[in-house]
């Protein structure tokens, strides 16, 4: 290897790690900024201990988990609360093997739907754009283990 060449790949591979830097700067701004604004928007432990009690649930212990909270039921079950609204949050037991999108494009086929686009895993479920037998197109929301639309919306 020559030295021109060898002075060129150190000036791209520097230049590369500068861009790096500024990205994952820009990207982790916006947290930082945001930490002490989110954490004022959160409930207290008082105060969601206090709405929990008057749904009728008995309490035996919070942990705050980011922007949630996992609350532990004195009759033993848990359920997970969001920490700003403090509604619960449905988290979904596992039912054996998540469903592979090949699979989800044939219940989606078999379904009736065509021109299946966007399909991706998203927050708990699968998502997708797709167009019924009467050329509708709908943004489907599908349950990763059985394939069931949980949510279908018009486009």
């Amino acid at each position: 290897m020559n030295r021109n060449t060898l002075i060129i790949r150190l000036l791209v591979l520097g230049g590369a790690a500068i861009a790096l830097a500024v990205l994952v700067a820009g990207l982790l701004l916006p947290f930082q900024q945001r930490g002490e604004q989110g954490e004022a928007l959160l409930l207290s432990e008082a105060e969601l201990e206090s709405r929990l009690s008057e749904a009728g649930h008995a309490v035996a212990e919070l942990r705050r988990e980011g922007g949630v909270y996992q609350v532990h039921l004195e009759d033993g079950s848990r359920i997970w609360v969001d920490g700003v609204s403090g509604q619960e949050i449905a988290v979904p037991e596992s039912r054996g093997s998540a469903l592979q999108n090949s699979q989800v494009r044939r219940l989606l086929r078999d379904g009736g739907y065509s021109e299946i686009s966007g399909l991706q895993w998203r927050r708990g479920a699968f998502e997708a754009e797709a167009e019924d037998a009467e050329g509708q197109r709908w943004r489907l929301r599908l349950d990763t283990y059985s394939g069931e639309i949980l949510e279908r919306e018009a486009l």
